[in-house]
């Protein structure tokens, strides 16, 4: 019929059957052209569904760096804690040492016959055989209604 009207006279030797097939033809390009924008559009949802897909997954992986991220601070928290508290010990231990050492050279004095009597003298008031033992007082306090 559509050759009819494009070239009047001239006849059309289409049988329905032709006619059916050139319409499935023409319907079969439109899919075709449909199976196309169906495989863009499948190929956009395949590329959505990775995404998709991939969104939990990275998700999960930073919640597991951040949890080892946690884990691993706590513990170099704890060693820089120590640090300071052996840096203090340390300090206190030094300090405990020199004052072993200061008592340590004083035990060395006290020990030796001089200082013995020295000792003896001044705190005890002892004297050798034959010697005599003066104090002297201090002078008494004046008083301010003389």
């Amino acid at each position: 019929p559509w050759l009819s009207r494009s070239f009047p006279g001239a006849v059309c030797t289409l049988s329905s059957a032709e006619v059916q097939l050139r319409r499935r033809n023409v319907s079969g390009l439109k899919k075709k052209s449909n199976r196309t924008s169906r495989t863009r559009t499948s190929a956009k949802n395949t590329q959505r569904g990775r995404v998709r897909r991939l969104i939990p997954s990275v998700l999960t992986i930073g919640v597991a760096l951040l949890i080892v991220a946690g884990i691993g601070l706590l513990p170099a928290k704890t060693w820089l804690n120590q640090r300071e508290s052996i840096a203090n010990a340390q300090a206190d231990l030094d300090r405990v040492n020199s004052e072993i050492a200061e008592l340590e050279n004083q035990l060395e004095l006290l020990e030796t016959d001089e200082e013995i009597e020295r000792t003896a003298r001044e705190n005890f008031d002892l004297v050798y055989p034959g010697e005599e033992s003066y104090r002297i007082l201090p002078a008494p306090e004046s008083s301010s209604s003389d």
